[in-house]
């Protein structure tokens, strides 16, 4: 028959010492099947074991010792070969800790509890889709993962730091910077474990000298743990578990404290080359309905009208773009042009960079990132005017703030105009479009004054938006 209590049930170091002789637990042994003794011990016999053993996980002199007076105050004796008890944690030994923890674990007791004890916000109520998205997320890739097996098939108990329905209600999230240090209080978990779902993340250590892990065992009620975080952005959640029962409190690791870095995109700098009569010779321009227009008004027309021509029948009905395209022409004289609206517009209004940002926040297959860059092409875009306004982007940055559900995206690119004639600069990621001569024409037109600028702002949307259909 199968160990009974929440404590012991599954174990299979524990199971196997409970049927066979061979599977004996002794001195020397080690793991966490070692520390469910020792917290049996603790609680049905008052044993007074090493810290330093429980730490360790391991079955030293005190843990023996303890297993002894243990045995020796029941009478378990195998009296088949023994007159008198020994330290071994075998069948007899397994059955009568396992009935005892039964019994403890039968009496009422107070929901295990982890309050913050440094820097903490209530993070707000979460939509029942983006709560789907993120549990099935929770699990993938997490490193610690397996340090979670110590706690046996816990059953959640519900307290002040456990929501039962978090589509709905807020909860408490820890709050750190990248190489911090936080604090957490564990109540009402004496002789059970701390687990942290991912040490990429976070890690933990009791206030004591031992170094941060993924896990830490509970000795004290209450007991304080400090969170160390390192240099990755991201969310985790630490874990605690005694006798079946646990709690927990999500962990968010974030630098929105700080004003974002800006890395200036390439800037290509294409001169005049005074050759717009060979553009109007060749214009050189790719197939498609406004490379067959401009084939026709190209060798007509002189920069200026065929850039007239375009706003009317390519920008007229692309406000933003428009705006960017007047800058450069007229208003701008290459200041920069602020962003901050339009990037919060284009992640509200353009499907492209919602369905690119959920793949990088949440890459298929691993666990979420909180933070990355990405170059953007024009053909993401799935709203025009804003594939006109911004064009490729070298580099978009974002980061994700899990305690407030919220991503921040910036850039700083280039604003300019790429013909492809062997009279200009040829530079990386150049190439022949439908508007080539457009741009030529464009280019031509800084001698009359047009200027590149710096296209350069930051927005911050709630999460819910990027992951919705």
């Amino acid at each position: 028959m199968s160990l009974q209590s929440k404590l012991f049930h599954g174990d299979p170091n524990l199971e196997a010492a409970a049927v066979a002789d061979s599977a004996h637990i002794t001195l020397g042994c080690s793991g966490p099947y070692v520390n469910k003794i020792q917290a049996a011990l603790i609680v049905v016999d008052g044993a007074d074991i090493s810290p330093d053993e429980m730490q360790r996980r391991a079955y030293g002199p005190s843990t023996a010792s303890s297993v002894l007076a243990y045995k020796q105050e029941r009478n378990i004796i195998n009296r088949s070969y023994e007159t008198q008890a020994d330290n071994i944690v075998g069948k007899m030994t397994m059955a009568s800790l396992d009935a005892e923890m039964l019994k403890q674990e039968a009496l009422p007791r107070a929901p295990i509890e982890i309050k913050p004890v440094s820097f903490s916000v209530v993070r707000p109520p979460r939509s029942s889709a983006l709560v789907s998205f993120l549990f099935s997320s929770q699990l993938l890739g997490l490193d610690g993962a397996a340090g979670s097996a110590a706690v046996s098939g816990p059953s959640i108990v519900p307290g002040p730091s456990r929501i039962a329905s978090p589509s709905i209600a807020p909860n408490v999230v820890l709050e750190l910077r990248r190489n911090s240090i936080g604090s957490i209080s564990v109540i009402g978990a004496s002789f059970g474990d701390v687990v942290v779902a991912d040490p990429s993340i976070v890690k933990i250590a009791p206030d004591a000298p031992v170094p941060p892990s993924d896990r830490a065992l509970v000795v004290d009620d209450p007991q304080t743990f400090k969170v160390f975080s390192g240099k990755t952005l991201g969310r985790t959640r630490i874990t605690a578990s005694s006798f079946g029962s646990s709690a927990f409190i999500d962990v968010v690791v974030k630098t929105f404290f700080d004003p974002p870095n800006f890395v200036a995109g390439v800037n290509h700098a294409h001169k005049p080359s005074g050759r717009y009569a060979d553009v109007q010779a060749h214009p050189n321009n790719a197939s498609g309905f406004f490379g067959f227009m401009l084939d026709k008004a190209c060798p007509l027309m002189g920069p200026a009208a065929l850039v007239g021509l375009a706003k009317q029948a390519m920008f007229s009905d692309k406000p933003i773009a428009l705006k960017h395209l007047d800058a450069y022409l007229t208003v701008g004289k290459g200041a920069d042009f602020v962003e901050d609206n339009n990037i919060r517009d284009w992640l509200t209004r353009d499907p492209g960079i919602r369905h690119r940002l959920k793949r990088e926040i949440f890459p298929p297959g691993k666990k979420p990132k909180g933070e990355g860059h990405f170059f953007f092409d024009q053909s993401e875009f799935e709203v025009e005017d804003f594939r006109f306004a911004f064009g490729s982007i070298d580099r978009v940055d974002f980061q994700v703030d899990f305690s407030q559900d919220t991503v921040r995206v910036w850039f700083q690119d280039r604003y300019e105009w790429h013909p492809v004639y062997p009279f200009y600069d040829f530079q990386a990621g150049d190439g022949v479009r439908e508007t080539n001569c457009l741009h030529a024409a464009l280019v031509e037109l800084k001698t009359s004054g047009a200027a590149d600028f710096w296209m350069k702002g930051q927005a911050e949307v709630a999460l819910s938006q990027i992951i919705k259909p």
